[in-house]
């Protein structure tokens, strides 16, 4: 019954979210459309609803709903009454990303409709309608649920680590749904984080059957060790299969850094997946095209400054305008990245002779006052102008606007660590976690710690508060040299 009422909420939710962005395009339309010069209503649609308008619109909705679905939003809804802070925020961020698209595409596709009226319009409309209508949905849902009594009725077999973690977690979110009834297993029984008292415990292991008979049991979490109980979660398994009690079991069996852990039923037979790196999914979809959009713009809003640079770098010094090296990239693919050149033609040379003047730790290379770097190319560097090239790479598709550092290949032949190169499990970017903490001013391996950090949580969210960060971190030059 929970699982139906879950699934209908986020059906629910999906259908909610469409209508009110439909109603929102529509009333954006409207306000922006006294402004072209419409006599009327009646003839400013007739007018604007053509086949083309029509396909457009279908694929904006589906991206629309990629780019919530990316935000996480249609993720563990809980059945709590209202929008929390933390999912307005959400909503806040993916309404922002989503309104941001639409102006892209309505630059390069010429929309003359959307306009700047429609825009404020569109983003007002669809922030505040999604807010109430979830509200709405959650607040009908919430006294449903308590009505019928649909919390789901939860044992943990295995007091160890993993169990007790579970149990945290099931303790400090109600609105998951569960009623946690107790722990069965050998070990004394976990603190209850909420009243720091030991946990139930409902019996020993050899008492499963009886326990799971005597409790109205809907689900149980089988958290023990697989190595060393495997004959005994297999027998639970089997009870619980008799007894028609639903199984969980963590993913996280063989303490694997992988990014992410799915069950994939495509194949001849059901698997547990280990993917080495960020899933295919929508959200990387919207990404994508968050990239193509943000990276075209930027080439055309700033190709007067390409031309400024482009001259003083010319003027400076002898040698080409860009600098193309080879970089290691996604799944450790080697791609030609493009910067301004702010070093000496014969830079690449003379890196051997300075090596014992590398001021970091690691496999990186940097020198605060690098005798390689012209007058010019210290400005650009200070400025992190000398990257800007690299919108090439993002429109090419080697690199994203966000993702770890790109490194050359002198650096990652000295990793030191084999964990390190699992930052090549996404894409490179323009600007990351790194670059927002202070870049050069930390130690290299809180550096790959933290672009590993980045490919775990990866999520749009995400990459619009590194985008939002880098702006002022740029201009304060934090760390850059």
């Amino acid at each position: 019954m929970y699982e139906l009422r879950r699934k209908l909420l986020l059906n629910l939710m999906h259908l909610t979210d469409l209508t009110v962005m439909v109603i929102a395009f529509g009333f954006a339309f409207l306000f922006a459309g006294y402004n072209i010069h419409a006599e009327s209503v009646s003839e400013y649609f007739a007018v604007r609803i053509k086949v083309v308008n029509l396909v457009f619109f279908i694929a904006w909705m589906a991206c629309w709903h990629l780019i919530l679905k990316s935000f996480g939003l249609y993720q563990s809804q809980s059945k709590q009454s209202g929008v929390n802070s933390s999912e307005w925020w959400t909503l806040t961020k993916a309404v922002s990303v989503g309104t941001l698209l639409l102006s892209f595409s309505a630059v390069i596709l010429n929309l003359s409709a959307v306009n700047s009226v429609f825009l404020i319009s569109f983003y007002l409309f669809t922030l505040i309608g999604t807010i109430i209508a979830r509200f709405f949905l959650r607040s009908f849902f919430t006294e449903a649920g308590r009505n019928a009594g649909t919390l789901r009725k939860l044992v943990i077999v295995g007091c160890g680590p993993r169990g007790a973690a579970f149990g945290r977690k099931v303790r400090k979110r109600p609105d998951f749904g569960y009623l946690l009834l107790g722990y069965i297993d050998d070990l004394p029984p976990p603190e209850n984080p909420l009243h720091g008292q030991p946990e139930k415990i409902l019996g020993p292991l050899t008492r499963t059957r009886e326990i799971l008979e005597s409790y109205e049991v809907d689900e149980i979490v089988i958290t023990l060790p697989i190595a060393s109980r495997y004959q005994t979660i297999a027998e639970i398994i089997s009870i619980c299969e008799e007894l028609a009690v639903d199984v969980l079991m963590p993913s996280d069996f063989f303490k694997s850094h992988l990014v992410n852990v799915a069950v994939d039923d495509s194949r001849a037979w059901p698997a547990m997946e280990l993917r080495s790196s960020m899933q295919t999914s929508g959200g990387l979809v919207v990404k994508r095209c968050i990239d193509v959009a943000g990276s075209l713009a930027a080439l055309v809003l700033l190709s007067p400054l390409f031309a400024f640079i482009a001259l003083a770098i010319k003027l400076d010094s002898r040698g080409p305008v860009f600098f193309r090296q080879n970089r290691v990239g996604f799944k450790r693919k080697i791609f030609k990245m493009h910067k301004f050149r702010t070093m000496f033609i014969d830079a690449e040379n003379r890196i051997t002779d300075l090596e014992g003047l590398n001021e970091v730790d690691g496999a990186a290379f940097k020198i605060t006052h690098d005798p390689r770097v012209t007058r010019v190319g210290k400005t650009l560097r200070k400025l992190s102008l000398d990257e800007l090239p690299q919108f090439i790479n993002v429109l090419r598709g080697d690199m994203s606007l966000v993702g770890p550092r790109p490194l050359p290949i002198r650096d990652v032949e000295r990793f030191e660590k084999s964990w390190q190169k699992r930052r090549f499990s996404a894409k490179p970017g323009l600007t990351c976690l790194w670059q927002v903490n202070g870049r050069h001013n930390i130690e290299f391996e809180h550096w790959m710690e933290l672009d590993l950090e980045y490919v775990d949580n990866w999520s749009l969210a995400m990459d619009m508060d590194i985008m939002l960060k880098t702006i002022p971190a740029v201009l304060r030059g934090n760390g850059a040299s």
